[in-house]
């Protein structure tokens, strides 16, 4: 199946193949909440997960050793903020950490806030579910998220 161009996309002269721009190259994501000149964070919550981020280098490099030594550790500092912030506000049964890169090599964190009653726990975001009716707690899981998110800006805001 052929790919139909998009503005950024190239083709490869020797192959003919298309090449698409990276997803997370952009100068301002559609759900972006914060953003300095190393990092942004993205807000990708759902019905599924209230509490769903992504911590994302605007460096377009596959691995955390790719970047500079005072990026990484910028990295890390935010990065436990996060599961912190997550942590005292919304009271998760854990916090997961993910970074994969395998579909689009950008270096970027996943961290999702679990509940045991989510849809589906104890299997990762990526699994299958087990259960069927996402949790009435939900909602107000929502609500909380907001405070959690406007505690994170003040945080990320001071470092």
């Amino acid at each position: 199946m052929e790919l139909r161009p998009h503005r950024g996309s190239k083709r490869n002269h020797q192959t003919g193949r298309l090449i698409m721009p990276c997803e997370l190259c952009c100068t301002r994501h559609l759900k972006e909440i914060w953003r300095n000149e190393h990092f942004y964070l993205i807000d990708v919550s759902s019905a599924e997960f209230p509490c769903y981020l992504r911590l994302i280098s605007t460096r377009h490099v596959p691995e955390v050793t790719d970047l500079p030594e005072a990026e990484q550790k910028e990295l890390w500092e935010r990065l436990t903020i996060i599961e912190k912030v997550i942590r005292e506000t919304l009271n998760p049964d854990k916090v997961n950490w993910a970074q994969f890169g395998n579909v689009v090599p950008h270096m970027h964190w996943h961290i999702i806030a679990r509940w045991k009653d989510d849809l589906f726990f104890p299997d990762s975001p990526w699994g299958n579910a087990q259960k069927t009716k996402t949790p009435e707690k939900t909602q107000e899981r929502n609500k909380q998220k907001e405070k959690c998110l406007e505690l994170l800006l003040e945080k990320f805001k001071a470092l």
